[in-house]
């Protein structure tokens, strides 16, 4: 059933209990299975025949795919390359559960989780004429329904720093919900392929990414999968944080006490952490950080898990807000809109946009 290089991981992962401590789903829930360990041993159990596959799938989809897990195991295994690869073969025999087979049907129509197609969820924007700029703004699906202050903020705080750019308009799908949802199957590529096209066809220089998922996707999973791409790609705080920097945008100073929640894809995938803090310390607020930051991040859950398991995005979002409010701060601050998705509504502090923060503080460079 397995590949080689996921049995391994299981072999591995089966008798290991050294990273519970840090998924999130298992802190949240306090149920053995979330862990990589269990199930490793429940596919340990179907190679024996002792399971049947279908025994286990809601279990295998009960994981956020956060790679908490990976990230402090000392002998390098990764339980997501198992999870994925499993997630595969559930949906080729149809015992997905339904939830999710409904999820990846509604995904794979139409282009999006949120019953409309890629294009349409842009159409609440104004954005300049396509044409060919050095910079291409990618939004994203989630960010362009979920938080589009988060999308208006990035658009003007690019105005005020004068950036030629243009807007990906046909917003299409990296894959990163895709391959979260059926695993690195061919389809998925496909969808991959395809945005890679679309993007290459802008002819930019740099692509900036609001979705830390999707710029995950673009420079590490395409990479894997030979798909190139013509253009730089960048997260946007860490494209916000260089026109700081280089004092395109100057930050007015404020005051305040802060906490900063690291999205896991940021912080542990593509290994970002001080664009954001240093953005804070530019506009004047103190930070305090909560216990479990910056590469030990805890996952509110992410898009793919929210689409079928709402209830358990609830409580893993519920349970970083408690890591919030214990840090005595004013407001939790977010860059990521998936996990400021995952955050509204929470009951707690307020939870604060960066970018939008930044648009409030920035001005245009001083004129000579």
């Amino acid at each position: 059933m397995l590949s080689s290089q996921s049995n391994r991981i299981v072999n591995a992962c089966r008798f290991c209990c050294m990273c519970r401590h840090l998924c999130p789903l298992g802190l949240a829930l306090g149920k053995e299975l979330n862990n990589p360990r269990a199930k490793a041993l429940l596919l340990s159990l179907v190679e024996k025949g002792a399971l049947e596959l279908s025994e286990i799938s809601k279990d295998i989809y009960e994981c956020c795919l956060c790679n908490a897990c990976a990230s402090n195991c000392e002998t390098g295994y990764e339980p997501a390359v198992f999870i994925r690869e499993v997630r595969s073969q559930l949906m080729a025999e149809g015992l997905a559960p339904a939830g999710v087979q409904a999820a990846a049907d509604r995904l794979l129509q139409d282009g999006t989780l949120y019953g409309m197609k890629p294009e349409e969820t842009l159409a609440p924007y104004t954005f300049p004429a396509r044409s060919r700029q050095p910079v291409l703004l990618y939004v994203g699906a989630l960010a362009a329904v979920k938080t589009p202050e988060m999308v208006r903020a990035v658009q003007s705080l690019l105005e005020k720093a004068g950036i030629g750019y243009s807007v990906f308009a046909e917003n299409l799908s990296s894959g990163a919900v895709e391959l979260d949802l059926i695993g690195p199957v061919q389809e998925v590529q496909a969808v991959a392929r395809k945005c890679a096209d679309a993007l290459n066809a802008y002819g930019a220089e740099t692509i900036v990414v609001l979705n830390p998922s999707d710029a995950r996707m673009l420079r590490q999973e395409y990479s894997d999968w030979g798909i190139a791409l013509n253009a730089e790609v960048v997260t946007a705080t860490a494209y916000i944080d260089a026109l700081v920097a280089d004092g395109a945008l100057r930050l007015r100073r404020t005051a305040g006490v802060v906490t900063y929640h690291d999205p896991a894809r940021l912080a542990r995938d593509l290994q970002e952490t001080q664009p954001a803090r240093r953005l804070l310390d530019a506009m004047g607020y103190t930070l305090r950080e909560m216990w479990q930051s910056r590469e030990l991040t805890r996952c509110t859950g992410g898009e793919a898990l929210a689409s079928y398991a709402p209830e358990i995005v609830a409580e893993t979002a519920r349970c970083r807000m408690e890591d919030a409010v214990g840090t005595g701060a004013e407001a939790l601050v977010c860059a990521c809109p998936a996990c400021e998705a995952d955050l509204d509504g929470v009951p707690g502090i307020p939870v604060w946009d960066l970018f939008v923060l930044l648009d409030r503080q920035a001005e245009p460079p001083a004129t000579a």
